[in-house]
């Protein structure tokens, strides 16, 4: 249980690093795109697909950050009126749903990406390849099980349910 919460701290880490450069290469993007279209009247071909690849890692790495703080949108109505072993008990439950789910996701995304199309598709502007940017579904959803998996463990052995 220690490991597990470890290694999603140390993927959070990873997670905060990554995001702090995403955000930095599209605000880059970004500016010298306006700077170059509306300043030297010559746009760049490349400036908004770099923008967008950016988002969609940022999208994935960023979903995964707010499940670890558990900041995620959540509809609690019904356990804010629950307390103590019950209250505990459906926190585990959901925990270990959200496992489940993020779980599958991760390994149909997995199967995605090894699809052989996925290998010859090219990006428009900058003729990346196309995986790379795919690969922030799968990165994401790792992370995120591994997030959702800690959550789940610490419910289970430790009855610490949301914010606890």
């Amino acid at each position: 249980m220690n490991i597990l919460r470890r290694i999603s701290d140390t993927l959070f880490a990873i997670e905060k690093l990554a995001a702090i450069i995403l955000i930095s290469v599209m605000l880059c993007s970004l500016v010298a795109g306006v700077m170059f279209r509306y300043v030297l009247n010559s746009p760049l071909a490349w400036s908004d697909e770099v923008a967008i690849f950016a988002l969609v890692w940022i999208t994935f790495i960023g979903g995964s950050m707010g499940i670890k703080l558990e900041q995620a949108a959540s509809v609690t109505i019904f356990t804010d009126f629950l307390k103590g072993r019950s209250k505990e008990i459906i926190f585990t439950i959901g925990w270990g749903i959200v496992f489940v789910f993020c779980l599958f996701l991760l390994i149909y995304s997995w199967a995605w990406i090894m699809s052989p199309s996925i290998g010859v598709q090219k990006s428009s502007s900058l003729q990346l390849p196309m995986i790379y940017p795919y690969l922030s579904v799968p990165v994401g959803l790792s992370f995120l099980t591994v997030h959702t998996l800690s959550k789940f463990v610490d419910c289970l052995f430790s009855g610490r349910g949301k914010g606890e």
